[in-house]
């Protein structure tokens, strides 16, 4: 039971693990910031530019992301979004997780809206 939970959120497919800094410029070069968390965590702070898709929708509407995209996985601390980051990887997105999430993006001082 545990080894198919595993494969339906991704549990076997590796991704990147990016600092802040880097999924800044990843960001900056066209890569898409995932906000995976919820929409009332998201009222309270937000990176620019990136795009809100719940962690329990992702199963659901993961088919709407573009392919041809990096996508950067993101939430408070980093613990969803690697999950959403390995779903994404195991579908044949090029996927990765902020490290810390926007806790560490804010630690860094990059910008919040």
């Amino acid at each position: 039971m545990i080894g198919w939970l595993q494969n339906l959120l991704g549990g076997g497919a590796s991704v990147g693990r990016l600092s802040p800094l880097e999924a800044q410029e990843k960001a900056k070069a066209g890569a898409i910031i995932l906000d995976v968390r919820t929409p009332l965590e998201r009222q309270e702070g937000k990176i620019p530019g990136s795009q809100a898709l719940p962690l329990d929708k992702l199963a659901s509407e993961w088919e709407k992301l573009p392919k041809h995209k990096e996508i950067i996985c993101q939430c408070r601390s980093g613990s969803r979004s690697a999950s959403a980051a390995r779903f994404l990887a195991s579908k044949g997105f090029k996927a990765y997780n902020l490290v810390g999430g926007i806790e560490a993006w804010k630690r860094q001082k990059l910008p919040v809206k």
